[in-house]
């Protein structure tokens, strides 16, 4: 919108000054940093134009008048969001704040969920996988207005022991319920008796049509978990236990959908490699956008090969766990 004054250049007559305010400069650093005003509305008030607003306004923080002054803690995540992105060629690191007082899988939801539906657009394809922290944040999804055409597919089939309560089948269908779209299941075990069933299976054309629609996912929602027991990949009953530990003294790190990661991010084929039904490591990467969502301290390594293996393309994050990421950076140089 074009200024009336800026036009002519004559300025409207100027109203008198309150009397606690010395000049006009004062009087507009006050009213736009102090009650919040708009650069038009502070004109309005001292009858100048927004160009003289503008003028007076850097005036009074040339003179010190003004002390702008950044909350350090919300520095600090802007720092390490930035070294994060710029480190691992991200498209954006979201950290998030450490907050003693709330779970951080919680929290993790939170912004999962607003990074995940701030960035849908109509016709999307969104892949989903299963955890607890995958979970929250699909809970925390509320579009505020619809978006049209939308698909949530599960990416990972179903481990025969997982719990109900971050199941793939529950993940999907609420993801769904929340945004409004419509759902593809994967309706088979995630790890079959032989190669040749998962072969078969593969082959069965309803099975077939739903990989179709799987493998066409141009986002994908995801956690990382760590090769310990309190790892959600250890009460899931997908690998036994032996060879969650043979996997462990092999060198792996983490795991993602079930699948093993090494400390470069490799995908490193477990003993039931060839009879894991779900997208595969290479298959995630095909994915045009990558969202990750871990944090704490337990699961810094397994992040850390996720980021090396190029799996991630937004990363969200508390800041604990990103400075502890960050301070591995130098042995990689």
């Amino acid at each position: 919108m074009t200024d009336q004054h800026s036009e002519t250049g004559v300025e409207p007559s100027k109203p008198a000054v309150p009397s606690e305010f010395s000049d006009l400069m004062v009087w507009a650093a006050w009213l736009y940093f102090v009650d919040a005003m708009t650069q038009s509305d502070v004109a309005k008030t001292i009858g100048v134009s927004r160009v003289t607003v503008i003028k007076l306004l850097n005036e009074a923080k040339d003179r010190g008048l003004v002390n702008i002054k950044i909350n350090p803690t919300v520095a600090s995540r802007v720092e390490t969001s930035r070294a994060l992105a710029k480190a691992f060629e991200l498209n954006s690191a979201f950290v998030i704040p450490d907050n003693p007082n709330r779970a951080l899988v919680e929290r993790l939801g939170d912004a999962g969920a607003y990074l995940l539906q701030n960035g849908l657009q109509a016709g999307d394809v969104i892949g989903v996988a299963w955890g607890r922290t995958v979970l929250a944040a699909i809970r925390n999804l509320n579009l505020e207005q619809p978006i049209d055409n939308l698909t949530v597919v599960q990416v990972a089939a179903s481990p025969n022991g997982l719990s109900a309560d971050f199941s793939p089948e529950l993940c999907v269908s609420l993801c769904a319920n929340n945004l409004g779209a419509r759902s593809v299941s994967l309706m088979a075990p995630a790890m079959l008796s032989t190669p040749e069933l998962k072969a078969m299976l593969l082959n069965e054309p309803s099975i077939r049509k739903q990989m179709s629609v799987i493998r066409s996912a141009n986002k994908v929602l995801f956690g990382v978990g760590e090769l310990t027991n309190e790892g959600t990949v250890y009460t899931s009953e997908l690998h036994s236990t032996e060879t969650l530990d043979g996997m462990v003294q092999s060198g792996a790190v983490g795991v993602v959908s079930g699948r093993f990661l090494a400390t470069d991010g490799s995908e490193m084929p477990g003993p039931k490699h060839d009879r894991m039904l779900g997208l595969s490591i290479e298959e995630l990467l095909g994915i045009p956008q990558r969202i990750c969502v871990a944090g704490g301290l337990g699961k810094r390594d397994a992040i850390l090969a996720a980021l090396r293996g190029g799996l991630v393309t937004d990363l969200v994050i508390d800041l604990t766990t990103a400075q502890a990421l960050l301070a591995e950076m130098p042995a990689q140089r």
